[in-house]
């Protein structure tokens, strides 16, 4: 008898706590930083943000950029690309920083929006993003058990290179799919949007 008023005074007890954390009422701003702490850098700024609409097969999706992100970019004038943390965002341009170890301080870059010609973003898609890596060494491994079985100049099953190939292919793919590049120009622009 003890065991079970024990039992239910340690239930009411613990229902009562949980009640009682629960009456904490967090405002919109609270909720979308405990969503994502990146959020914390765009809502104690100005409120700007880059926005890339992409148009494909009739469907229209936008892609934010917040003050914080990590931008991958291609600008012209400029060979390579550029994988850079966004610092601030203008009417017209956004900018990234380095620290130049001579002058011990960060070196600002403006870069306007219509220089830049190439975004790729970054995306984790299950199982396609594993792809990568996976399906190239299957690919490879398939094909290496046909060329070690290689007897009287002739090898053992002639499609095995083949498939193999194929594989490999797949690692292509799946790349394409986790990393997508799209050219900025009609189709695909790139804006900022908030408080001007």
């Amino acid at each position: 008898m003890q065991k079970y008023i024990l039992f239910c005074a340690t239930f009411t007890l613990f229902f009562v706590l949980k009640i009682a954390a629960q009456e904490v009422v967090l405002d919109s701003k609270s909720l979308l930083i405990k969503q994502n702490p990146a959020f914390k850098v765009y809502l104690e700024g100005d409120g700007r943000f880059l926005a890339m609409d992409t148009y494909r097969m009739g469907i229209i999706k936008r892609h934010r950029f917040f003050v914080g992100d990590d931008l991958t970019f291609k600008v012209r004038g400029y060979r390579g690309k550029i994988k850079e943390k966004i610092t601030a965002i203008t009417d017209t341009s956004f900018s990234f920083s380095e620290f130049n170890q001579i002058t011990n301080e960060f070196d600002h870059t403006d870069v306007p929006i219509r220089n830049v010609k190439k975004i790729r973003l970054s995306r984790r898609i299950p199982w396609i993003t594993q792809g990568i890596v996976s399906f190239p060494v299957a690919g490879l491994l398939f094909s290496m058990t046909d060329i070690l079985s290689f007897r009287e100049g002739q090898f053992r099953d002639p499609k095995a290179l083949l498939i193999g190939a194929g594989l490999a292919s797949l690692g292509v793919v799946s790349w394409k799919l986790s990393y997508p590049a799209y050219r900025l120009g009609k189709r695909h622009r790139l804006k900022v949007f908030g408080v001007h």
